[in-house]
């Protein structure tokens, strides 16, 4: 038989949910990436000082490439984030940490990832503050930028609108009798349709079946500098967003869908208008075409 709850009972619980209340709306709002520096300088001399100071800081440069000529992406990793991508499916996303030089007004603006950002929209269990200290660390942060802010809450259940793709909604490319198989197709396409896609980084994780390519995307409304052209309007760039993850595990080949990944490096851009979600109505399509030739039979 269900019991009345006391007052003393119906007390604590609304101490309770009002403590969590608090603690919610204590929560700052996070920005998807974080400001280093915005000085006069050099693109390549900043570029080897910013890869050198990531690695005296414990960091691995997995890859670099320039999306176009005002901007120069390094990425990298460490022991940490392989470690928890070997339990955790969304930390194989996050990995892969890009840092981004932009040549903007004459100034470089250096800025990276925001981890934490990336953790809840993810969906990791581990805590990537550790690797957010570890940049801030190396490089400063000065501010995040790139959003008005999400809630931790917001991000964890992430689409840009109804009927959008949400985290789980993977754009599936491929499947495969086994990784080796996969992984000979994936590289021989690469290869095979160079001019359309490159190939930034290759990262396995150690002791299971995964390896993550770190896909740039050259032609088309799906390209970086398609994209980055028409909506990349603020003053501070959204550099870091680049490159494209692209997932081999077991054997099967996906990414995240672009209808959930491009409004999550843009979460303000407005739904019509100059600079808005309209300008890029054929980018998720586009991206998707492309990314669908790591899997297709070479012409």
């Amino acid at each position: 038989m269900d019991l009345p709850i006391t007052y003393k009972q119906l007390y604590v619980l609304l101490l309770f949910l009002g403590s969590s209340w608090m603690a919610f709306a204590d929560a700052p709002l996070l920005r998807p990436y974080i400001l280093s520096s915005n000085v006069q300088g050099d693109m390549s001399k900043s570029s080897i000082e910013v890869k050198e100071a990531l690695v005296r800081g414990g960091f691995e440069l997995i890859g670099e490439y320039e999306p176009d000529a005002e901007s120069h992406v390094l990425v990298v990793t460490n022991d940490y984030l392989k470690n928890i991508a070997r339990t955790d499916l969304g930390a194989v996303f996050a990995v892969a940490q890009s840092v981004s030089l932009t040549r903007v007004s004459g100034k470089i603006q250096i800025a990276y990832t925001n981890p934490q950002y990336y953790q809840y929209a993810f969906q990791i269990k581990a805590d990537l503050s550790v690797v957010n200290q570890q940049l801030k660390e190396v490089l400063g942060a000065q501010e995040s930028f790139g959003a008005r802010g999400i809630s931790q809450e917001k991000l964890s259940t992430y689409k840009y609108s109804y009927g959008m793709e949400s985290f789980e909604d993977f754009l599936q490319l491929g499947q495969y009798n086994n990784q080796s198989q996969a992984l000979k197709h994936v590289e021989q396409n690469l290869s095979a349709y160079s001019e359309r896609l490159g190939k930034v980084f290759k990262i396995d994780i150690p002791g299971i079946a995964t390896t993550i390519f770190g896909v740039s995307i050259h032609q088309g409304q799906g390209s970086d500098r398609a994209i980055s052209a028409a909506v990349d309007s603020a003053i501070l760039k959204h550099t870091p967003r680049l490159p494209y993850s692209v997932v081999v595990r077991r054997g099967k080949v996906f990414a995240l869908h672009p209808r959930f990944k491009l409004p999550l490096d843009f979460p303000d851009i407005k739904r019509t208008g100059d600079h808005s979600f309209t300008r890029i109505i054929r980018a998720p399509g586009a991206i998707e075409a492309t990314l669908r030739l790591l899997t297709q039979k070479p012409e």
